[in-house]
């Protein structure tokens, strides 16, 4: 891109997201910044595609960021078939150019790290259906305005455009935020890293033709209903380390059929499993717990671009066990995706709100309590009283983070 302009200070590639994919455009491979329809090869059916990377203290990669598509036009969507639909025939064949995002460089001395073809096919193609025909069956019943990437599962809908004014939907009065077609994070990160640690859940492409990914994992889990934990180890002809912190998570897998540490298919798809164990109550045994804040972050963020936020768009696999009442035997009780429903994550950017509120006052010491919501609370989540974190008013508070209220949980085992 030598000559592309020399003249942006350091900050520039933060001031103007995206601007190096603009920039790899027009100066490196002429084709003028553009919103059109085809594909930006139209004779190659080729679209092109630039996305960052970051390097980890491990010395690995990982992507920054969702590869973000076309927009999505809510009403001409609803006439659309798969096969034949507009997201396909721009995005079905990629020359995907990964780029290594470094904040002390200006955005045109970044590293082009790889350079590669990706195609929509095999079993991720049957996968991308899937999400694209979900996406579009919430949009036809006019409900384009409670899309959630959590939803789905490689293919997303995320917001896109935050200043953009909410657009009109088909069948439903409700203007509803602008939304694009992407792959997740977790998938950029599964065709980045191809999985090194990972073992195929389904190897047999023609099951996906015949059945929907989420029944192919509940048939799987099918054979173990309520059985003891011991008696599935026998039935599965293996031994695990039941003192292991990974136990159960392991036992999930293998009921799965599944040895590796991680599955493709979840790792694509950024869903994350979780372990869930009920007293013999049926409440669980604790609350769920998410990966701790940083005060200052949470003082100059907002909710839609919260962490919170994100990580509750995501989808969940939940792996739930139930003990007797003494706690001698555990049974496999029922395992089911789930993703918040809108009305619940209202709940949560009330709690998030006030946490802010709180944190920016100086009572980062007071934060919403589970009595206070039906669905989290924020309460600590550290190694120890000296593991700490600086808030805005310059004290060390110990670190917190958002949980799930366990009686929340218990309302959603018992509905799904």
């Amino acid at each position: 891109m030598t000559d592309a302009p020399t003249t942006l200070n350091k900050n520039s590639a933060k001031e103007v997201k995206g601007k190096f994919g603009q920039y790899l455009e027009k100066y490196y491979f002429g084709i003028e910044n553009n919103s059109i329809s085809e594909p930006d090869f139209k004779e190659a059916k080729l679209e092109l595609k630039s996305t960052p990377i970051k390097r980890l203290n491990n010395g690995t990669y990982t992507p920054k960021e969702r590869l973000v598509l076309n927009i999505i036009d809510y009403c001409a969507i609803i006439e659309e078939k798969w096969e034949t639909s507009h997201f396909l025939s721009k995005n079905e064949l990629l020359l995907l150019i990964l780029y290594l995002y470094e904040t002390d460089k200006n955005f045109l001395d970044y590293l082009i790290r790889y350079v590669t073809l990706w195609k929509i096919e095999g079993a991720d193609r049957e996968m991308i259906r899937q999400d694209w025909e979900k996406i579009v069956s919430k949009i036809k019943s006019g409900k384009a305005h409670e899309l959630s990437e959590g939803e789905t599962f490689y293919l997303g809908a995320c917001r896109k455009g935050w200043k953009e004014e909410p657009r009109k939907q088909p069948n439903s009065p409700i203007r509803a935020p602008q939304r694009a077609f992407s792959f997740k994070v977790k998938y950029m990160s599964a065709v980045l890293k191809r999985l090194e640690d990972s073992q195929k859940l389904i190897t047999d492409i023609s099951e996906l033709k015949k059945n929907s990914f989420e029944n192919l994992v509940y048939n799987k889990f099918q054979p173990f209903l309520n059985m003891n934990i011991k008696n599935i180890e026998q039935k599965l002809h293996t031994k695990l380390n039941r003192k292991s912190k990974g136990y159960y998570a392991d036992l999930a897998r293998r009921m799965m059929g599944v040895s590796a540490k991680y599955i493709e298919e979840f790792e694509k798809a950024g869903v994350s499993m979780k372990i869930i164990r009920l007293k013999h109550n049926g409440v669980p045994k604790e609350d769920m717990s998410f990966p701790y804040f940083k005060y200052k972050e949470i003082a100059e963020q907002e909710w839609d671009e919260s962490n919170f936020s994100e990580q509750l768009e995501s989808k969940f696999f939940f792996v739930v066990y139930q003990m007797n009442k003494d706690e001698s035997k555990i049974f496999f009780k029922k395992a089911f995706f789930w993703n918040m429903p809108i009305t619940d994550m209202a709940e949560c950017e009330a709690v998030w709100i006030e946490t802010k509120k709180r944190i920016i006052s100086g009572k980062a010491d007071t934060l919403p309590k589970k009595i206070e919501n039906r669905v989290s609370h924020v309460r600590p989540h550290a190694r120890n009283k000296q593991d700490t974190d600086i808030a805005p008013n310059g004290k060390l508070y110990v670190k917190k983070c958002f949980w799930l209220n366990s009686k929340y949980l218990k309302e959603q085992i018992e509905n799904n």
